[in-house]
């Protein structure tokens, strides 16, 4: 792993309502990215900065000069306090950077959202997940390959993660979501509240009574087309493995697999037919080093054990290298990488697997053997 994988992020405390009103409201500026929304949480206090920020003295960032008069003018059709109410009134939770719900795949991540907004019942917790991606003009083959290891990963155990696009995604999500119970997670590129697209709508009821749904964007955001790459980020972050089914050479399926890649996570590609314009960035995936998943056994292995906790970790004890590895001491990842020769992506499964079978568990940005 390179240096590229540390962050220098601080927890972000939020001292009562009156803060945490301006924070979601912060989180609504319209083309808030989210290094900029980190920029204007080092000015001071939430509510500070939006005062600020609705006195049209926002500082200038970039090319965009003329932000600070924009979300001047926005904010005058803001009431933080009603936004609180808002999400309240809806069961949306809010979670900032370091909150104790927050996900912890993402506390140690090099481009962190600074605030997380969850609908569902579907906790996120430190368990194996999964990002199934592609093509939304997917071919059936393609739909059923994931729909059918949708279903197998949540039978395993495993949290499936996608965007709740059509296509792949959907097909991923409706996969996990046939099993009891359901492990599912989509983020979304614009609210929680927001359907998109309107042809998941049902899928989209589903994953909010059963799974989780997340966003970066509070309650009413629209899903503008610039959020679409930050939000597939956030599916390759949360993942320990990720799954491209079909996809072409470009498009956001590809963005995520880059930014799996720069995480040092593995990558696996369903391979297709060669006359098949569906299969053509899934096949050069293949040839240019991603696993070839020719069939689910071989992922399902490596991230999902067959047993309960307690089986298998009597079972894993002395025979898993990097329990071996780590010790009895916390240790980083990068430490076990150079330590035990094999690749970042070899060790992010293994890490994975021990976790959601409970021998192993995540403190920051270390790893701890339990038993």
């Amino acid at each position: 792993m390179s240096d590229w994988s540390a962050n220098s992020y601080s927890a972000i405390t939020i001292a009562d309502d009156h803060e945490l009103a301006a924070f979601i409201a912060l989180a609504g500026l319209p083309g808030l990215s989210p290094g900029r929304f980190w920029s204007l949480l080092a000015l001071g206090a939430p509510s500070q900065i939006w005062k600020r920020v609705a006195a049209g003295r926002a500082p200038r960032h970039g090319r965009a000069v003329d932000t600070a008069r924009a979300w001047h003018a926005w904010c005058r059709t803001v009431d933080p306090g009603a936004e609180l109410d808002r999400h309240r009134a809806s069961n949306t939770t809010v979670l900032p950077f370091g909150h104790c719900e927050y996900p912890d795949a993402l506390l140690d991540d090099p481009d962190p959202p600074p605030v997380i907004f969850r609908q569902g019942p579907g906790v996120l917790e430190d368990r194996v997940r999964v990002a199934i991606v592609g093509t939304r003009r997917c071919t059936r083959y393609g739909e059923g390959v994931a729909r059918e290891l949708g279903a197998a990963l949540a039978q395993r155990g495993v949290d499936v993660v996608s965007g709740l696009a059509s296509g792949i995604d959907a097909a991923a999500h409706a996969g996990a979501i046939s099993r009891v119970p359901a492990r599912t997670v989509a983020v979304v590129a614009g609210g929680v509240d927001i359907i998109y697209p309107k042809r998941n709508r049902g899928l989209y009821r589903q994953i909010a009574e059963h799974g989780a749904l997340l966003s970066e964007r509070p309650l009413g955001s629209k899903p503008e087309t610039w959020r679409f790459p930050a939000r597939n980020r956030v599916v390759a972050a949360l993942s320990a493995a990720t799954v491209v089914v079909e996809s072409g050479c470009k498009g956001g399926s590809m963005y995520t697999v880059d930014e799996a890649l720069r995480r040092d996570r593995a990558v696996f590609a369903v391979p297709g037919s060669i006359y098949s314009p569906a299969s053509a960035g899934t096949n050069k995936l293949i040839s240019d080093g991603a696993h070839s998943l020719y069939d689910f056994d071989g992922l399902l292995d490596a991230v999902a054990p067959l047993s309960g906790p307690s089986v298998a970790q009597a079972e894993l004890g002395i025979d898993s290298w990097l329990l071996e590895a780590v010790g009895w001491e916390p240790v980083a990842l990068d430490t076990v990488v150079r330590e035990c020769g094999r690749t970042p992506s070899e060790v992010t499964l293994e890490v994975e697997r021990l976790i959601g079978v409970g021998a192993l568990r995540r403190l920051g940005g270390v790893i701890e053997r339990v038993t």
